[in-house]
């Protein structure tokens, strides 16, 4: 906390409060002149980091200038946060930062000038004084109006932008979203989904329409707005799906255009292939904002039919204001595959919601190994299967349980009379809480190794239970298993190895729970859907003040 002096305080008790932010030499008569450098000699000596030393709502006029590029992007929301704060209703906010653009621009022919406005000078002021974040018109207005502040001038002054803002009564804040999802089948995407879209209708009003009408009675059972869409186009599947969809398209065009411009939500969310293209371009036209969540990489989609998916992909692929993924490896390869821009990228794993107490008391199995997934190649059961055998040589007492339903269950009911496993495998199929079955499991595997694989919602599932999850050394599984530390990874495709590391934790029950008890705490501290709803409803409600302030800067004559 900063330290104030016996005339600033007479200042403040005579006149109206007005605050000269990292003031540095440019001190002003009649204002309180804030600096964290004792040497110019400020009013009051204090780091802007830390919350200022003024009643809330007690500030009328605040002066920025040349200050606030020179915070993180991180810091930068604390320190608009505590500007808001103190800043009186109908307040005024005068702030001066960097112009990138015409500095880059104007400074073309000298570089090291270039570097030096971009990067700030520590000669006099020392780490005070190098710049950590550049601000675009958009992003400052963005800013902003996340706390409060909604501009009434801006003006390019050479190097610099000029910006007055006026603290609003209210904040404006996202109040109403739709999302849209096209699906053929409930797995865990749509397990996560109905958590989060549950989770997010007690903050905002959440209207949800979907193909599925079985998730749409489930999504009804929890008393959400859901409503089904008649018409399936499927551009991703086989030749036949595709040509369905050319001959639906007209219709499915009808459907989702009444869907769009008879929506008075103020954001559109979508997670499905189709949609996102169709939807998006419909959005765009009605100026609606829209966000994607794209839970896996692109790359087996794109190639099919001659590149046509890929086709769509691009030309929707700047309409939404963020794309959210659940892991950092999707987010890259998406930079590199599908060429999504870096800033629109945010990062947030799934969550769930589990009742931990439903399972405690239920009782392990010795030696009981449990993989639940869908039965399809690139799971990984069949590899899990050939495990087996090396698994049984030193723990004769081990039994798989496979949970799940597909058509791969045929090759691997074959596997399992080939490997002569029939009385050590078990095929459950689908049961209505696998949960109850991986509470019995000394040790639960993830074995995929899909191309697809954006999450891998069971891990996280196992870990709430506290159990011990072994996975494969790859992407994202390595993301949400940190070998000997709440997990095991065995080298990636590697059946032997994977059998070691089970083989491990069956013969050291110790360890096993160990890893067991950080497994859930690093679930509860990453992975609930409360924690996780909440970074969603963040990244949605900046998606809709960026959106916001587009409008505004149009409407100033801004030129994006």
């Amino acid at each position: 906390m900063g330290k104030i002096s016996k005339s600033v305080h007479e200042v403040m008790a005579k006149q109206k409060q007005k605050l000269n932010l990292g003031c540095g030499l440019d001190y002003k008569q009649g204002w309180i002149n804030i600096d964290a450098v004792a040497e110019v000699h400020p009013d009051l000596i204090h780091d802007l980091n830390q919350p200022l030393p003024f009643e809330n709502g007690s500030v009328d006029e605040i002066l920025a200038q040349d200050i606030l590029e020179h915070f993180t992007k991180e810091d930068l929301e604390s320190v608009v946060g505590e500007i808001s704060r103190v800043l009186s209703t109908g307040g005024k906010l005068m702030v001066r930062v960097p112009n990138l653009d015409d500095i880059i621009e104007r400074f073309s022919d000298d570089k090291e000038v270039r570097n030096e406005f971009l990067y700030g000078t520590t000669a006099q002021t020392g780490i005070f004084g190098a710049h950590k974040v550049g601000l675009t018109a958009q992003s400052i207005v963005a800013l902003m109006l996340e706390h409060g502040l909604t501009v009434e001038k801006i003006d390019p002054q050479e190097t610099n932008f000029w910006l007055e803002f006026r603290k609003e009564k209210t904040i404006k804040r996202l109040k109403s979203i739709t999302f849209i999802n096209q699906t053929l089948g409930m797995g865990g995407a749509e397990s996560f989904l109905g958590d989060l879209l549950e989770q997010l209708s007690q903050r905002i009003e959440v209207n949800i329409f979907t193909t599925n009408k079985i998730w749409v009675n489930e999504l009804k059972h929890r008393k959400l707005k859901a409503q089904s869409i008649p018409v399936v186009i499927d551009v991703i599947g086989n030749w036949k799906g595709l040509l369905k969809a050319v001959v639906l398209f007209p219709y499915a065009l009808v459907v989702y255009t009444k869907l769009v411009f008879n929506n008075k939500s103020e954001l559109i969310l979508l997670s499905g292939f189709p949609e996102k293209v169709l939807v998006s371009l419909l959005s765009k036209i009605k100026n609606i904002p829209v966000v994607w969540i794209d839970f896996a990489p692109l790359q087996s989609i794109f190639i099919k039919f001659f590149r046509f998916p890929k086709l769509l992909y691009f030309l929707a692929k700047a309409i939404p204001i963020k794309v959210i993924v659940p892991t950092v490896s999707t987010k890259n390869l998406l930079i590199s595959q599908a060429h999504i821009s870096l800033a629109k990228m945010a990062v947030i794993a799934c969550g769930r919601r589990i009742d931990r107490s439903k399972y405690q008391n239920i009782k392990k199995q010795k030696g009981l190994i449990v993989c639940v997934s869908r039965l399809e190649p690139g799971k990984g059961q069949d590899l899990l299967i050939q495990a087996m055998p090396l698994i049984l040589k030193k723990n004769p007492q081990a039994k798989l349980v496979i949970v799940g339903e597909g058509d791969f269950a045929t090759q691997l009911n074959k596997l399992i009379k080939t490997l002569k496993l029939e009385n050590q495998v078990t095929l459950l199929g689908r049961v209505l809480d696998p949960l109850t079955i991986m509470a019995q499991a000394e040790v639960c595997v993830f074995p995929s190794v899909w191309q697809l694989e954006g999450f891998g919602l069971v891990t996280i599932e196992a870990m709430a239970l506290g159990k011990t999850v072994v996975g494969f050394d790859r992407t994202p599984t390595n993301e949400i298993i940190h070998h000997q530390q709440n997990g095991l990874l065995a080298k990636n495709n590697d059946i032997k190895d994977l059998a070691s590391q089970i083989l491990v934790l069956l013969s050291d029950p110790k360890l096993a729970n160990k890893l067991g008890k950080h497994a859930a705490q690093d679930f509860a501290q990453h992975y609930t859907i409360e924690a996780v709803a909440e970074q969603y409803l963040r990244e949605l409600n900046k998606a809709f003040v960026w959106h916001h302030a587009a409008m505004i800067l149009e409407k100033l004559g801004v030129t994006l």
